[in-house]
């Protein structure tokens, strides 16, 4: 009769508890993720809400300062310094006044949705589902099918800058 019983509810509640786990990862960081960079760029121009930014490398790039924005910054003028968090394809996703870097939050979970009308996804995780409205729509979703375990980067603002299939065993990417 023992043997049943931890057969019958023992064994169920121990599978249970390791299929649910490694979806059960919330990790903060001050720094930039793997695959991830931060550079240091002056801005040169501003021309229609639109900024151009030098690398100290000497590439230019451009970004929207409505973004700096709707993360609670000040936008850039000419002259002033940024940090860029720039991901492996060399995209900016997050731009911040020079020391004023942001801590960004990581959330783990089982992809639900990817909203193609509204910028938004989401992810069943321990707490229950989550929504978190997309930076850009463009983020990398394609070839992430509904029920793969993914990781999202989120702002200060709580928005979604970028988005990595998980492993099982990462605690962050």
């Amino acid at each position: 009769m023992r043997h049943e019983l931890n057969r019958n509810v023992v064994l169920p509640v121990l599978l249970g508890t390791l299929l649910i786990m490694p979806v059960a990862v919330n990790a903060e960081s001050g720094g930039p993720s793997k695959g991830h960079r931060e550079v240091t760029a002056v801005v040169t121009a501003e021309k229609s809400g639109l900024l151009t930014v030098k690398l100290p490398d000497g590439t230019t790039m451009t970004l929207n300062s409505k973004n700096a924005e709707r993360h609670g910054h000040e936008a850039a003028k000419v002259g002033d310094e940024v940090t860029l968090v720039l991901n492996e394809n060399n995209a900016i996703i997050e731009a911040h006044p020079k020391g004023d870097e942001g801590s960004h939050k990581f959330v783990t979970g089982k992809l639900a949705y990817v909203g193609l009308m509204k910028n938004q996804i989401k992810l069943i995780t321990p707490e229950g589902e989550k929504m978190f409205p997309l930076e850009r729509q463009e983020i990398k979703t394609s070839g992430i099918e509904e029920g793969a375990l993914v990781t999202v980067e989120l702002n200060e603002a709580g928005t979604v800058i970028d988005l990595h299939r998980a492993k099982a065993d990462e605690k962050k990417h």
